[in-house]
């Protein structure tokens, strides 16, 4: 989407006050060209960005242009809009928390990318997962101190401490928990081979991931109660 008037080109000053004129955040959807309202507009389903809004008319979004835009249209956006998506975040996480038992598989998301985390959590809740996030190997082993879920599902490039190590450390620690190293690099028959045996992941899984694949993976480590 687009501004009416074009973001990169006002000033702050110059949208806060056409802002505080019209007191309304109007922009053009980029595939329908339909001109509305961001501060009445739904809001996205998407998991690969945090929330934007979404044309009523067609339902792009905001999620769907480059990094670039994005970035430039929060940015850019007036208070109002932004305290109204901080609203959503907050509304979404209450109610992602409110659906949690603990009667559920938990399974540990590890991966620098932060996108890659957000579409994992996302796709493993619809299975009715629980999941919990860390952004490096690091941060997956102060997790692990506090708490023990049934799967970690790490991604094999991480800086520092890569996560076929952070699979040999977690299987040194506690030799029952199932890891699942996913890779776009390590795909070939020799390192699925290494990584089984010499840092004792469970399963592997080339990215981009596919989700059947890993749901019925995740269904063979950890069978779910009936």
């Amino acid at each position: 989407m687009v501004s009416e008037m074009s973001m990169t080109e006002m000033s702050m000053t110059e949208m806060d006050e056409t802002m505080a004129m019209t007191s309304i955040c109007r922009v053009q959807c980029k595939q329908c060209s339909a001109r509305f309202d961001a501060m009445t507009a739904p809001w996205c389903r998407c998991v690969t960005k945090k929330i934007s809004v979404a044309c009523p008319e067609c339902r792009f979004c905001l999620c769907k242009a480059s990094q670039a835009a994005v970035t430039s249209f929060w940015f850019n956006a007036p208070q109002p809009l932004v305290q109204r998506r901080r609203d959503e975040q907050a509304r979404r996480a209450a109610a992602a928390a409110m659906h949690r038992p603990e009667d559920k598989t938990t399974v540990l998301i590890v991966d620098d990318d932060e996108e890659i985390r957000l579409i994992a959590e996302y796709a493993l809740q619809q299975m009715g997962y629980q999941t919990v996030t860390a952004p490096s190997a690091d941060a997956a082993l102060e997790v692990l101190a506090k708490t023990r879920p049934d799967v970690v599902l790490t991604d094999a490039l991480m800086p520092k401490t890569d996560g076929r190590e952070l699979c040999r450390l977690i299987k040194e620690r506690d030799a029952a928990l199932k890891v699942v190293v996913m890779t776009s690099l390590y795909t070939g028959t020799r390192y699925r081979n290494e990584g089984m045996t010499r840092f004792r992941a469970d399963e592997y899984l080339a990215k981009p991931i596919d989700f059947t694949q890993l749901q019925t993976i995740l269904e063979k480590l950890v069978p779910k109660a009936a």
